[in-house]
């Protein structure tokens, strides 16, 4: 259902035929057992873009054992985390002196007073050489402490693309209950697509991330947007999402497959958010693509809301600092001709109290699979440079203040 890699199609053909099936309707063992079992055995046996190849896949490689090691590694050594966590070290050890609740050590104490015969009281000097002594002693174990702090967070939070039998698996599972719910399928633009690629490939030799920014309106959202990069064999977006996802055999599954867990509210943690920032660095320095919500939530209307620019800021932040050179923004529309959530979004806007999600609750809508939803439609903007947006915004800003001259 796509073209090849360059061809073009002819501008005389309508909007219609631009559209496809990205995404077809899969085979039931129940209405055709042969076509069920043949798809089955070329998932199994990898045929063509099944097999998700990490040797022809466009963009970095993920999906191979000791990847999550790698990604925590380059992350726990930024210096900018470094530089953190001893700012931190230094203030908490400034207000024990202040407070009084720095003391030398015994050994130190006994000691000293072993070897003074004319009096048992420390000189000033010396004392001030203990409580030095302790202060370096005290930076350390705060150090320390950080650190482990900061290990047991990072696991918690990074995602965890470490098996291609993993995704290959989880990329059939999914895609059978997808096409349960939407019997159409996923519709998108060849155009759209065959630039996306194009553009993949030029980041993929520079080693720059894609940032795709989609609209927010289901929980489907990730799932479509990753089955597209998975049916195209592009590297598989992080997904930033909220904790409260991170539920017993779901969040686990997630994680696995691209999700990156953050808290939703950082509460002024300093470590955590500098932790955030440093993982955001360390995948756009590698070059993985990333995807967030800048909504923040789902919308419950169907209309678009107000960003939140918490995401954006650490994106940003990246950049501006000099950390990232460059990444590529695409913005991404999904449609749909009903929403998966909808008697849950009604809910909601009579004054029902949003539900916790817990396992439970999951399953309880599984249900849903089995309605006839329609189709799903993914639509790519052209992507562009974010190096090229700052650059025009600051010299748009600088254009704009006018310097006053001497009478």
């Amino acid at each position: 259902t796509l073209h090849p890699s360059g061809v073009t199609e002819s501008p005389i053909r309508s909007q219609e035929d631009h559209s496809r099936t990205l995404i077809n309707t899969m085979s039931r063992f129940r209405e055709s057992p042969f076509d069920f079992l043949r798809e089955i055995s070329l998932h199994v046996n990898g045929t063509g873009w099944r097999a998700y190849d990490m040797h022809n896949v466009v963009g970095q490689p993920a999906f191979f054992s000791g990847f999550t090691e790698r990604m925590k590694e380059l992350t726990l050594q930024s210096p900018m985390l470094k530089a953190k966590i001893g700012e931190l070290a230094d203030k908490r050890v400034q207000v024990e002196k202040e407070e009084g609740l720095l003391r030398p050590s015994a050994s130190s104490s006994s000691s000293s007073s072993s070897s003074s015969s004319s009096s048992s009281l420390l000189s000033g000097k010396e004392k001030g050489l203990d409580m030095e002594r302790a202060a370096r002693n005290r930076r350390r174990e705060l150090v320390v402490s950080m650190e482990q702090v900061c290990d047991k967070m990072t696991d918690e939070m990074i995602c965890k693309m470490e098996s291609k039998t993993f995704i290959r698996g989880a990329y059939y599972l999914v895609t059978q209950l997808l096409t349960r719910a939407y019997h159409q399928g996923v519709h998108v633009s060849s155009e759209e697509i065959l630039r996306l690629r194009a553009v993949a490939e030029q980041a993929a030799k520079k080693k720059q991330s894609i940032i795709f920014l989609p609209s927010h309106r289901s929980h489907i959202d990730y799932i479509s947007l990753q089955i597209i990069c998975y049916r195209l064999n592009l590297t598989l977006p992080t997904v930033v999402a909220g904790d409260n996802l991170n539920f017993p055999l779901v969040g686990p599954f997630l994680q696995s497959a691209g999700a990156m867990w953050i808290r939703r509210s950082f509460g002024g943690d300093q470590l955590y958010t500098t932790l955030v920032q440093a993982y955001i660095d360390t995948m756009l320095q590698q070059g993985y693509n990333f995807e967030c919500f800048i909504e923040g939530t789902r919308s419950r209307t169907g209309k678009l809301l107000g960003p939140k620019f918490g995401i954006l800021r650490f994106l940003l932040d990246s950049l501006l600092s000099g950390r990232v050179e460059d990444a590529i923004v695409c913005p991404v529309s999904t449609q749909y001709d009903k929403v998966i959530e909808v008697d849950s979004y009604i809910s909601e806007l009579l004054g029902t109290p949003k539900p916790k999600e817990s396992l439970a609750s999951f399953l309880s809508a599984s249900s849903v699979l089995n309605l006839k939803l329609g189709r799903i439609d993914v639509r790519f903007h052209e992507p562009w440079s974010l190096r090229d947006f700052i650059n025009s915004q600051s010299q748009r800003h600088t254009s704009s203040i006018t310097v006053p001259t001497k009478a």
